[in-house]
């Protein structure tokens, strides 16, 4: 039988929006006909944590004979009672009550303690290393520290803002002597926490994403040029430690080929073109968006084949124990690896492993290299930027007098 309530009949839309709780908004979904097994239903999106995807999630109303007005009312009875469940840690798509929950009233501690048990469970699955968890944990230990020196009251999720969030880091940088480095990882870091509220729908946005970052374009320090010895020295220990392995191919490719390691990280077997001798990373892996096709030379292309052996070409080139990965592995592997390293053997820690990449671009620029040629394979939008990575070590050069006779 056909609706015919005038009240239903003037509905504007099949679906309307009639409460917004936090992230949430309720919409009711009133069929055009009423018959058969049709009827209204509430519903809503909530996020599978399983999948990383929202789901929709419906509760039905009684036809109540058409009448909209009853409909409407029914309708918003069963969402109160449905935010009251979301508030008790209700999960909707497990249909069970998370012993541990979050949501749109829950307030920053217990969202920072409910982000560390998920970090962890993370480890476990070893989706994130053992590094990215030690970062958050003091993260969450500093933050939570300041909360309780510098507030009475815990404040509510919703109402933390990016004044919030600069106090905190201003006071930290302060209290600890943090450098403009520290201080810009810390906001990163505290970044991705936020990014996760979000992704879990608590907040709209993230509040860290307008705190601006400190500059350090012009801290030299950050590309400190290896000395000869000291480049000679890290090679000859490369080359006899098959424990290292892994890293020798790596390096390689950064001081050859400045190939940066976040993009070494997303090299699958399938970029080698053994017959060509070519290495091409597609626009979706490098850091620009463009494609890059690096001629690679015997020695690398020798170093390639012993580490891949007979492994799928969608495997990743480097995992761990040396080995090809079916898996990505995280973008601080090689970071780790290389520590790892300098620690075995005791060098010194102003050695970094990004700088491999601006020491083969001074040598080079040393022996004869233009700076067309430097930026070209650095991949850099221009020429001030390719100078910037290697200034502090060129002001050190000796000052040699002009060959010019005419005066």
């Amino acid at each position: 039988m056909v609706a015919t309530n005038r009240n239903l009949m003037r509905l504007p839309k099949q679906s309307q929006l009639i409460h917004v709780w936090g992230e949430f908004e309720f919409y009711l979904n009133t069929p055009k006909e009423l018959i058969g097994s049709n009827k209204p239903f509430i519903y809503f999106y909530y996020l599978n944590a399983k999948t990383n995807k929202t789901e929709r999630i419906r509760r039905y109303i009684p036809k109540l004979d058409g009448n909209y007005k009853k409909i409407i009312l029914s309708a918003k009875s069963i969402v109160s009672e449905l935010i009251a469940l979301l508030k008790s840690g209700w999960n909707p798509v497990t249909k069970g009550v998370d012993l541990k929950q979050i949501n749109y009233s829950s307030n920053l501690i217990e969202c920072l303690d409910y982000w560390i048990m998920k970090r962890e469970e993370a480890y476990t699955n070893k989706a994130i290393g053992y590094s990215a968890l030690k970062n958050n944990r003091i993260l969450v230990m500093h933050y939570k520290s300041y909360i309780e020196s510098t507030q009475g009251v815990v404040l509510k999720i919703q109402n933390v803002n990016k004044i919030h969030v600069k106090e905190f880091l201003d006071f930290k940088a302060n209290e600890r002597s943090w450098g403009k480095v520290t201080y810009n990882t810390y906001l990163i870091d505290l970044g991705t926490f936020f990014n996760y509220l979000t992704d879990m729908r608590i907040i709209k946005e993230n509040p860290c994403s307008k705190v601006p970052r400190k500059n350090t374009r012009r801290d030299s320090s950050r590309f400190k040029v290896f000395e000869k010895d000291e480049l000679l020295e890290v090679s000859r220990i490369l080359q006899h430690d098959d424990h290292f392995f892994g890293l020798k191919l790596a390096t390689q490719f950064l001081f050859k080929y400045n190939i940066r390691p976040i993009e070494l990280t997303r090299l699958q077997i399938k970029d080698v073109n053994f017959t060509k001798s070519l290495l091409i990373i597609p626009s979706t892996k490098t850091k620009n968006g463009n494609e890059a096709i690096f001629q690679i030379d015997n020695g690398t292309t020798a170093l390639v084949k012993q580490m891949i052996s007979d492994y799928p070409q969608e495997h990743y080139i480097f995992g761990s124990r040396n080995k090809p990965s079916a898996t990505q592995v995280c973008s601080e592997f090689f970071g780790q690896n290389w520590r790892a390293f300098r620690k075995k053997y005791n060098l010194s820690s102003h050695l970094k492993l990004y700088a491999l990449k601006h020491t083969s671009n001074y040598y080079d620029i040393e022996n004869g290299a233009s700076y067309e040629e430097i930026r070209q394979r650095n991949r850099h939008s221009n020429l001030q930027v390719t100078t910037l990575y290697i200034r502090e070590r060129l002001f050190k050069n000796i000052i040699k007098a002009s060959n010019n006779d005419l005066f």
